[in-house]
């Protein structure tokens, strides 16, 4: 894979992938709400993986839009993958609270990004 999105695209594969595997094959965690943690997680690193990544590559000076649209495309994803799981897996389960998740560790990896991009100058494109 010599795409020049490398890590982006192997971060939303890894996340598909986990959204969309059959849940008897992940171990149970005696953690309250270690579901709704995982969710939180995934998505909050994906947004900010997508984000560095883009930051790095590409620098533009509206870099505020960059990071809304970043955490849209990982909320949507969330949403989209809670929907998947509902209508295309049989193991699986869409739970409204795993999207509300996905969405708020969105959300956490824009944050991320912000504090980023204000504290390295590179990522925001200035030189």
């Amino acid at each position: 894979m010599s795409s020049r999105y490398f890590f982006s695209i192997l971060v939303v594969l890894f996340v598909t992938a986990l959204s969309l595997f059959p849940a008897q094959e992940f171990p149970e965690v005696d953690v309250r709400f270690a579901d709704k943690w995982a969710h939180w997680l995934m998505y909050a690193a994906m947004t900010t993986i997508i984000g560095i990544e883009l930051g790095l590559k590409n620098p533009v000076k509206t870099w505020m839009r960059r990071i809304i649209s970043i955490a849209a495309f990982s909320a949507l994803w969330g949403a989209l993958m809670e929907l998947c799981q509902a209508c295309l897996t049989t193991t699986r389960n869409g739970d409204i609270l795993d999207a509300a998740a996905n969405t708020f560790g969105a959300l956490c990896g824009a944050l991320a990004l912000l504090i980023l991009y204000r504290m390295v100058p590179r990522l925001k494109g200035v030189k």
